[in-house]
């Protein structure tokens, strides 16, 4: 109701009567004001006018009511220890695919390597379960598939020209602006679950010590809306999970990253690679050709341009 709501006064060239709401909504004028309480209550600008209500700004807080029939699948919580904590615990529990869950902060935000994710408000941090029908060795594509569609969405609300770096980062200008983290879980040989974590830098101003970060408001000098643009990202990320392809998002990530034909250095746990990444299997592992001409695939590790 909430959305059919905010539709409609998105909607109106003038201010709307409580009566008017109703009629279109076939409910009481008392319920609809109600929910337009319940809506100011939770940080939407709405104006009481004596000719009626009128949207002022549309929300930028993804609340789950925004999303229209992807509502159920969303989880908004103002903070959270991690969302991929709580999206393991939902995909265990049978969560259906697509669930998302979204914080405004989190208190244990991680990323690769066991990293600390800075997660001030501003930021877009959230996580999807995905049930996906690809074997396990194709797994680390789903990550490609995330990077790809984040630079669409990116482009499109923001009008921003960001490209993918292996393994799973976002940049602009070799400035970090988004970041992804993978956990899947398996029976047998079938993929159960893969929880996609991002952290997406829009409204906030990162800070980060040892990679340069950037965020959408420091590029564009304007506030994004949070909640338009992961509407965005979904739309496109699961139009692609349902007609995935290999050699599609294979294809599709290499014309889109800074990554291939520079020196690299990959740095492991426990070993460092240095060479020229050439390319990258069908996997997603990168291709490097090391110094005395010899060819190594990585699958994991962190990536330093030279």
């Amino acid at each position: 109701m909430k959305n059919k709501i905010m539709a409609i006064l998105r909607d109106a060239l003038q201010p709307l009567s409580g009566e008017e709401i109703g009629r279109q909504l076939q409910v009481s004028r008392v319920a609809v004001w109600k929910h337009i309480d319940q809506l100011k209550k939770s940080g939407v600008e709405i104006e009481s006018t004596a000719r009626g209500y009128r949207l002022v700004t549309m929300p930028d807080t993804p609340f789950p009511w925004l999303f229209g029939a992807r509502a159920p699948l969303i989880h908004y919580h103002p903070e959270l220890d991690s969302t991929m904590n709580r999206a393991k615990e939902m995909a265990r529990a049978g969560c259906p695919p697509y669930t998302v869950v979204i914080a405004d902060r989190q208190t244990q935000g991680r990323g690769r390597m066991q990293r600390v994710w800075q997660s001030e408000e501003g930021g877009l941090y959230f996580s999807i379960v995905l049930r996906p029908s690809v074997i396990p060795k194709e797994g680390p594509l789903v990550n490609f598939a995330v990077a790809l569609d984040l630079v669409l969405a990116l482009e499109q609300c923001c009008g921003i020209a960001a490209q993918v770096k292996w393994p799973n980062d976002v940049l602009v200008d070799e400035r970090k602006i988004a970041g992804i983290l993978s956990q899947m879980e398996f029976e047998a040989d079938q993929i159960t679950f893969i929880n996609i974590g991002i952290g997406l830098n829009l409204n906030n101003r990162p800070e980060v010590t040892d990679k340069p970060a950037v965020s959408a408001m420091q590029l564009t000098g304007k506030r994004v809306n949070r909640a338009e643009l992961l509407s965005t990202f979904l739309d496109y990320f699961e139009k692609r999970m349902t007609a995935f392809s290999r050699q599609a998002v294979i294809e599709a990530w290499k014309a889109r990253t800074v990554t291939l034909g520079r020196r690299v250095t990959i740095a492991t746990v426990r070993d460092t690679y240095e060479g020229l990444a050439v390319d990258v299997d069908e996997d997603g592992g990168l291709i490097l050709e090391m110094a005395d001409g010899a060819r190594r695939t990585v699958f994991y590790g962190d990536c330093f341009h030279s």
